[in-house]
């Protein structure tokens, strides 16, 4: 049995626990519901709180957790956690959290040395409490440094880590990173790409217990520490985590007391939820961008509330590369997955998923607003809708139409495939379907259910495509990098699909190891040219971001400078601790 099925048992044996317990007297600490905000917002020692939304059924924090950032789970990171930068308010641009200083060059604190690595210095803030009044020092982050070099050890992303050499701290409050190569993101390691943990509460258990019960611990759930603006007061796993305003928050004590975040399985349910003032606030992606595009026309009819646009993640077809797991060993052929490209009109699938708005299509590899947009602008408006080309090359390939109309390769087989996607996605993979239909394709079209999305090792098992989704800019490119596969025993890397690439990682690395803006920008135009030649993703389109916030919740003004939980720093909650109840 694999250490994440074994876990799974374990949580949902605890959430049975929970469950029974609530039929006892309660223990819950009194909060005020939703109606109650206004008042108490004005009345003294009445509690101001929060109620955040999310698609996501959560049944541990991460890092145990699954690292796929659908449902908006991932955006609440920094409700609770924060790490070394976030990012500025406005800006997409790092700026310190538990660091002092965001490293550079002209401070002395990036250097490249003479054998080609890079040493990156960390100056930490002295004020940083964790949660249970422990100080917070860099010796937490050489502890961390260990537990993410551990294979045994699942992780939201080891992309930075990856290119990390070793770590040490000269003192209590300084961090150094040395890096096997020049790393473009080196002044940018956030909570994502390096999520620190409190060796007075780990180190030992991690010495002592195997990999297993590690991943077990209560700390991973009820017992989780931290050093964000709220703490964890009560875990209900699959249901809700109330969060309780700490005290001793390095940036001051938040101003609202607690924030309570409810998983819904159901998108529809979250839904009807927000417009009936049952949930305050959701996060980018704790509704599908239809649902969200529909929530943002009804409140700007009614004024019930904001939300906010902006261009997000990547919707794509992603081919499973593993023939072991592969179903269609057609979609293993370049040639084919082109023919397949051509083969969908993805500006109109764009309108009908996102309320009209056919220039969210996917034609580059970078989005709009990228610093790096121009250097892969249309890059893949090289396969414009045109049915009678993809026809074509699969004439060409030697698949004839059946009496079923359904194609037939000269030996017999049948183009069929399997089309999974998660929860909301349902009508994008009958469009995707629908489409593959009409040139001979049959697509059987499977929802996965709310419980399983964050099985990371069920995700990696899809037979035919998935439709998913990338973060914002290039983290992207994980979903190709062969070092980011998907496999034992944790799970833990993005390439769900185990895509393999030599030539396309190695022109990865050149771009991550690019310091000047021009050699990134050469670098991301090659790594642009491979895929669409390749076609390891089928870029469909845009997804727009639509966090949103009730009237009368003040949070969100920050949104141009934040992005959603892919990305390595700078969620849409780095600013907890100013949101408000009016």
């Amino acid at each position: 049995m694999t250490i994440y099925r074994t876990r799974t048992i374990i949580l949902s044996c605890l959430a049975l626990g929970v469950l029974m317990a609530a039929c006892g007297p309660s223990q819950t600490t009194t909060q005020s519901r939703p109606q109650d905000q206004a008042t108490a917002s004005s009345e003294p020692g009445r509690q101001k709180t929060i109620h955040l939304g999310v698609s996501d059924d959560v049944k541990v924090m991460p890092m145990m957790g699954s690292n796929t950032t659908a449902g908006g789970w991932q955006s609440v990171n920094e409700l609770y956690a924060q790490g070394l930068v976030s990012s500025d308010r406005d800006v997409r641009r790092p700026i310190p959290r538990l660091a002092s200083q965001v490293p550079s060059f002209e401070s002395g604190t990036i250097e490249v040395l003479p054998d080609g690595r890079m040493r990156t210095t960390y100056p930490l803030r002295r004020d940083v409490k964790w949660h249970d009044g422990q100080p917070f020092t860099a010796s937490d982050l050489t502890f961390t440094f260990e537990l993410m070099k551990d294979p045994n050890v699942p992780h939201l992303s080891v992309e930075a880590v990856n290119v990390m050499e070793s770590a040490e701290a000269p003192d209590d409050y300084t961090f150094v990173i040395y890096w096997r190569t020049p790393y473009y993101l080196a002044d940018s390691v956030g909570l994502r790409a390096f999520w620190p943990l409190p060796r007075h509460l780990l180190e030992q258990p991690y010495r002592t217990v195997d990999a297993l019960a590690f991943t077990n611990l209560p700390y991973w759930t009820s017992q989780y520490v931290h050093t964000g603006p709220f703490r964890v007061l009560e875990f209900r796993p699959g249901e809700e985590i109330t969060f309780a305003a700490f005290d001793g928050y390095f940036l001051g004590r938040p101003k609202v007391d607690r924030v309570i975040v409810r998983g819904f399985n159901d998108e529809n349910v979250l839904y009807s939820a927000l417009l009936s003032g049952a949930v305050d606030m959701i996060m980018d992606n704790s509704l599908s961008p239809d649902k969200g595009l529909e929530l943002k026309d009804a409140w700007d009819r009614s004024g019930a509330g904001t939300v906010y646009l902006g261009v997000g993640t990547t919707r794509f077809l992603a081919p499973q590369f593993d023939p072991a797991v592969q179903q269609t060993p057609a979609l293993l052929d370049p040639q084919v997955r082109a023919a397949l490209m051509f083969s969908m009109d993805r500006a109109s699938i764009s309108e009908v998923i996102q309320n009209g708005h056919r220039e969210f299509i996917a034609n580059s590899l970078l989005p709009p607003g990228d610093r790096l947009f121009d250097a892969t602008k249309d890059s893949f408006a090289l396969f414009p809708y045109d049915q009678a080309r993809s026809r074509s090359i699969l004439e060409r390939l030697g698949w004839r139409m059946g009496g079923d109309q359904v194609l037939v390769s000269p030996s017999g087989e049948r183009f069929t495939t399997n089309l999974w996607t998660t929860e909301g996605g349902g009508r994008e993979i009958a469009l995707v379907g629908d489409y593959l239909k009409q040139i001979g394709i049959g697509a059987e079209q499977y929802v996965i259910p709310g419980a399983r999305v964050r099985d990371r090792e069920y995700r990696s098992l899809y037979p035919g495509m998935e439709t998913s989704a990338a973060g914002y800019g290039d983290s992207i490119l994980n979903r190709v990098d062969s070092r980011q596969s998907a496999i034992a025993p944790n799970y833990s890397g993005t390439n769900r699909g185990h895509y393999l690439n030599p030539s396309l990682d190695t022109l990865i690395d050149r771009y991550r190891g690019s310091i000047a803006i021009r050699d990134q920008e050469q670098a991301v135009a090659a790594i642009a040219q491979s895929m669409a030649t390749d076609l390891p993703l089928l870029l469909l389109y845009f997804n727009p971001t639509t966090p949103a916030a009730r009237k009368g919740i003040k949070a969100l003004d920050d949104f141009m400078g934040g992005a959603e939980g892919a990305q390595l720093y700078g969620t849409f909650t780095r600013n907890a601790h100013e949101w408000d109840v009016l």
